[in-house]
């Protein structure tokens, strides 16, 4: 990374850098061991429903397959809450209700909806490792005197999620009262409230934050509406496409880059390669488009103001704080 001066940050002052986690901050384990963290819940969740419900409520056939069909049909109902509703976040409870009802399970109750959402929880050590820069670049960008913050949508939070980021170290350089997690607050990214509550809580001015995420539809289309500086860092595989993507030539981008799964049939047609089904971006861009599909122009109009590979080479860019 060149440490020459960038243009878009020349006279501006830099006090605060916010960070998403997925896919910035961490990635997922290779799909083996994915599959297997994500059964194991999923089994916990079908056992659950049979211990609540009685044990004919489920039909008897392969638990991996069914608490795969379970969380496949909670997802389902997430994404259509978030799609009408996007800057809300959805109640998991709620969630898996409807997706029971559709199972022909009435009369569930949210507090038995809950802990079934509970045990569909994957937990972040086991599944989700930090990419090698991550540690230094947070400790070094501290003794530069950079506040730091965090701003993510996720459907799990409060004080088991606390516990794991504790276990990763990432609350060695996050004060929780600097963390905003979108289902312990009602919002979602990219509603400026959520964008706000840790830079209220930083008592810093959004000009002199910079936002960092992977996600062009939330991440930088949310923090661009403050004026917050926006960098992104493309999903791995994704980077060297880019700057074609973020051009707005992301036809061009598309055909280059390399799925992200590789199960047949599991997937949407229209999920774009190297995307995951839950990925804001995906979620966010059938909004506008009336045919509840994959919009690509919409993905393609977002300009983030500087794009990066490693987290580390922000600390190329942030020598300092204060006026760049």
């Amino acid at each position: 990374m060149s440490t020459k001066p960038i243009a878009a940050l020349t006279g501006r002052t830099v006090r605060c850098m916010l960070f998403d986690l997925g896919d910035t901050l961490w990635s997922r384990k290779d799909m083996f061991v994915w599959e297997q963290v994500e059964n194991a819940s999923n089994t916990r969740a079908v056992a659950l429903i049979r211990k609540r419900f009685g044990p004919s409520c489920l039909p008897q056939s392969n638990e991996v397959a069914l608490g795969k069909r379970l969380r496949g049909s909670v997802d389902e109902c997430l994404r259509d809450c978030i799609r009408r509703e996007p800057e809300l976040e959805p109640h998991g409870g709620l969630a898996i209700i409807q997706a029971l009802q559709q199972w022909g399970i009435e009369g569930v109750d949210i507090a038995s909806g809950e802990a079934i959402f509970e045990a569909l929880r994957i937990r972040i050590p086991e599944s989700r490792p930090l990419f090698d820069d991550v540690l230094p670049t947070l400790d070094t960008l501290r003794r530069r005197g950079f506040q730091l913050g965090v701003v993510s949508n996720r459907h799990w939070g409060g004080e088991i999620f606390q516990e794991d980021l504790r276990t990763l170290g990432l609350l060695n350089y996050f004060d929780l009262r600097h963390m905003a997690i979108s289902v312990d607050l009602g919002v979602r990214k990219p509603n400026p409230a959520i964008f706000l509550h840790v830079l209220n809580a930083l008592n810093t001015a959004p000009e002199h934050a910079v936002m960092v995420g992977d996600s062009l539809l939330s991440d930088i289309l949310g923090a661009r509406t403050l004026g917050i500086f926006t960098i992104w860092k493309p999903k791995p595989g994704v980077y060297a496409q880019a700057h074609l993507i973020a051009s707005g030539t992301a036809a061009k981008a598309h055909q280059f880059l390399t799925p992200a799964e590789s199960s047949p049939g599991r997937f949407p047609d229209d999920l774009p390669p190297g995307m995951h089904i839950s990925d804001d971006d995906y979620v966010l861009a059938h909004i506008q488009s009336r045919a509840g599909k994959w919009d690509q122009h919409l993905y393609s109009e977002v300009k983030p103001d500087l794009i990066i590979e490693n987290l580390h080479d922000l600390l190329d860019i942030f020598i300092e704080v204060g006026e760049q």
